[in-house]
C-alpha cells in the first residue's frame, strides 16, 4: 500500500511509487546497512518513544527517497525519526524491529509492477 509523505514534519517522502518500493528493497537488505528500532526516549525525559531507521553508512546516491537525516551517535551515521513510517511499513508491508528482515513476507506484499524497483532496492 503507497503513501507518498510520511511524518509531521515531512521525514520521508517519495516522488513516484517507484521510489517507495525501491526503498522499501533498501531496507529489506538484511546486510547490516538499516536497523528499525523504537527508541524510548520517553523514559530519559522525552515527549515519547520514537520509530527511528538507523543507516550504519551513507544512504546510496541512487536511492530515491527524499529523507531528513539526523546525525547519528557511535556506529550510527545517521537516523531517520518517522513513527508513522515505521508503523505504515509494519503494518502494511511486514516489517518487523531490528535489522533482519522477512524478505519473502515483505516481497509477497510487492505488488507485481513493482517487483523490479524492490528488487533494485535490494541491491543497493
Amino acid at each position: 500500500m503507497y503513501k507518498q509523505h510520511f511524518g509531521t514534519k515531512g521525514q520521508i517522502n517519495f516522488e513516484t511509487e517507484n521510489d517507495y518500493y525501491e526503498f522499501l528493497g533498501y531496507l529489506a537488505k538484511n546486510d547490516g546497512t538499516t536497523n528499525l528500532v523504537w527508541e524510548r526516549n520517553d523514559e530519559q525525559g522525552a515527549w515519547a518513544q520514537e520509530g527511528r531507521i538507523q543507516f550504519f553508512d551513507d544512504p546510496p546516491n541512487e536511492l530515491n527517497a527524499n529523507l531528513q537525516l539526523t546525525a547519528g551517535v557511535g556506529s550510527i551515521a545517521y537516523r531517520v525519526n518517522c513513527n508513522d513510517f515505521l508503523d505504515h511499513i509494519r503494518d502494511n508491508h511486514d516489517f518487523v524491529l531490528g535489522l533482519v528482515q522477512d524478505q519473502d513476507a515483505i516481497r509477497s506484499k510487492i505488488p507485481a509492477e513493482f517487483e523490479e524497483d524492490f528488487e533494485r532496492g535490494l541491491g543497493l
